[in-house]
């Protein structure tokens, strides 16, 4: 300050020097505005200065009025959201998780409870098994060191305890994923089993996982089943090549090797090859195999093969060689009784018609069987009890009729939905589709044991979601199938309608010629006093180890000089 003040003051000598002395008071004016106007111009600096702190000032206000508001919200909705939460019933404990004072941990269950699992499933114990297995296998990623196993003694102990579907959808991540290698035959030996004996997925096993795969090494027994089954698909999509080459890779003489041979026989059987099918159907039953499904499909579809050759005495006794269950014999019996109409044994033929009324057979649909009975009344000039069996015919299906000429509510009928329901490919998917819900069912069993930790819930959800898909898929083919029985029953109708009147006909046609005697059949219908076999009057009971044995008593009528045939 002192230095500018003796540059001012110097600077006010130098200019008195030049003006006169009656202009020292503008001179003096002068000097003061030029320091006002400095002063001025700081001022206006410091202002500026001072106004850029204001401007920031007020930034920052806004900026932590802002962030108070912010804080002010959360808090807000932090209390709002315990407020709902303390209604809720939450302990303190979770409160103040909520509110994060307390961290969430990631919670792991270690693999002692994956060897106590193990340990129920050895002692058989598989309630408690699956239990411990699934609180390991919900408590670790699936890349775990024990997952894989899990899996794989979860899906033991369910099917131990009979859920064979559940059991097949582990054994499915097992094979499929492989995870643990090690594992691979023992999941395909359990899926190969369950395949024997059990109505399964076949999409799941047989599509997306044997015919999709390559499994590399694996045990003799299983690529025997393994080349089946990819050998089948190939031919059922057409590649027959492929099939064959499959075919050829399984072990001769074993059971897989007799199935394919029966594919190979029933396509032969399409091409309507009759010769080189039945070659391969009777190197079938000239072989030592043991399992029956195998002998029993290869001894129905050669009499089919003989029938069709009119050889029917030939037919009738391959038939009578099938020994399955009786309630699985339907088609047979059918089969039988046109056999036997052929030969004109119409006592056996009727009495195997009468069979199929049995309990057994109540969900078999076949309106054929009452062709066959109005024929045999006709050729034995039984012409009343023939308009009976038309008449029968027509009450029983007069409702389905009545839907097709209407065209409406088909797949509400009754009648023609088991009759749909008899095409191959539903029956397969309804076993599977039945099984699902005899499952379900047992599940309500395990309510107590596996509600707490989660197991129920997840195994009713793959049920819910497999029963979803099977009835779609039935839905799908059922439409077709649904058609087809219609139209086969349209043509029954007009046969039936013909056979009506035929039989008119027939019972105004005049006779010939005095009757005479019919000696062939004297005494054939009469029951003897005496002999070694018993006789007993059908009073409506069947038994299913005496319907081979029924026979029909009905004498000829058609006795004359003429008949008419």
């Amino acid at each position: 300050m002192r230095i500018r003040w003796l540059f001012s003051a110097c600077i006010a000598m130098s200019v008195s020097a030049f003006i006169p002395a009656g202009n020292t008071r503008e001179l003096k004016l002068t000097h003061q505005t030029v320091q006002a106007e400095k002063n001025g111009e700081d001022k206006d600096k410091n202002g500026g200065q001072d106004k850029d702190k204001n401007k920031t000032g007020d930034k920052t206000g806004k900026k932590t009025e802002k962030k108070t508001e912010k804080k002010t919200e959360k808090k807000t909705e932090k209390k709002t959201e315990k407020e709902k939460k303390a209604e809720e019933g939450l302990s303190e404990e979770e409160l103040k998780e909520l509110e994060g004072k307390v961290a969430k941990e990631e919670k792991k269950v270690g693999p002692e409870v994956f060897d106590q699992g193990v340990k129920l499933y050895y002692e058989k114990n598989y309630v408690m098994s699956c239990k411990k297995l699934w609180d390991y296998m919900a408590g670790n990623e699936p890349g775990a060191e024990k997952y894989g196993y899990a899996e794989f003694f979860i899906a033991k102990s369910l099917e131990g305890l009979g859920f064979t579907h559940a059991a097949m959808e582990y054994y499915y991540n097992v094979a499929k994923n492989r995870t643990k290698p090690e594992l691979l035959p023992d999941a395909l030996h359990a899926i190969e089993k369950i395949t024997r004996n059990h109505p399964f997925d076949q999409g799941l096993i047989l599509l997306d996982l044997i015919y999709d795969t390559t499994f590399g090494y694996i045990p003799k027994d299983l690529l025997n089943f393994i080349q089946y089954y990819q050998g089948l698909m190939d031919y059922r999509n057409g590649f027959i090549r492929w099939g064959k080459n499959h075919f050829a890779k399984i072990e001769k003489d074993s059971y897989y090797e007799y199935k394919a041979r029966y594919v190979k026989a029933v396509y032969e059987l399409v091409k309507y090859n009759l010769e080189d099918a039945i070659k391969i159907f009777k190197s079938i039953l000239a072989s030592n195999i043991k399992q029956a499904d195998v002998i029993n499909n290869t001894r129905q579809s050669i009499a089919r093969i003989l029938f069709e050759q009119k050889k029917y005495k030939e037919a009738y006794d391959m038939y009578e060689k099938i020994n399955s269950p009786i309630e699985k014999q339907a088609s047979v019996f059918m089969e039988e009784a046109w056999t036997q109409y052929y030969l004109k044994n119409y006592q056996r033929a009727m009495g195997l018609l009468y069979s199929l009324q049995a309990p057994s057979f109540r969900h078999y649909l076949n309106p054929e069987r009452f062709i066959v009975k109005a024929l045999i009344y006709k050729n034995l000039c039984h012409y009343n009890a023939a308009k009976d069996a038309v008449a029968e015919f027509r009450e029983k299906y007069n409702d389905a009729l009545e839907s097709i000429y209407n065209r409406v509510g088909l797949e509400q009928d009754p009648t023609i939905m088991d009759g749909a329901l008899q095409e191959p490919e539903l029956v397969e998917l309804s076993k599977f589709r039945n099984l699902l819900d005899n499952e379900v069912y047992l599940l309500g069993n395990y309510i107590l044991d596996w509600s707490d930790n989660g197991l129920l819930d997840h195994l009713a959800k793959i049920y819910d979601l497999k029963i979803r898909e099977v009835d779609r898929k039935i839905k799908q083919k059922l439409d077709k199938a649904i058609k087809a029985f219609a139209e086969k029953l349209l043509e029954y109708q007009e046969q039936m309608n013909l056979m009506d009147y035929e039989i008119g006909l027939a019972i105004y046609k005049r006779i010939k010629g005095t009757p005479t005697e019919n000696k062939e059949q004297k005494g054939e219908n009469e029951i003897p006093f005496y002999g070694v076999n018993v006789y007993y009057p059908f009073d409506g009971e069947f038994w299913n180890d005496e319907m081979h044995d029924f026979r029909f008593f009905i004498e000829d009528r058609c006795y004359g000089e003429e008949r008419w045939e």
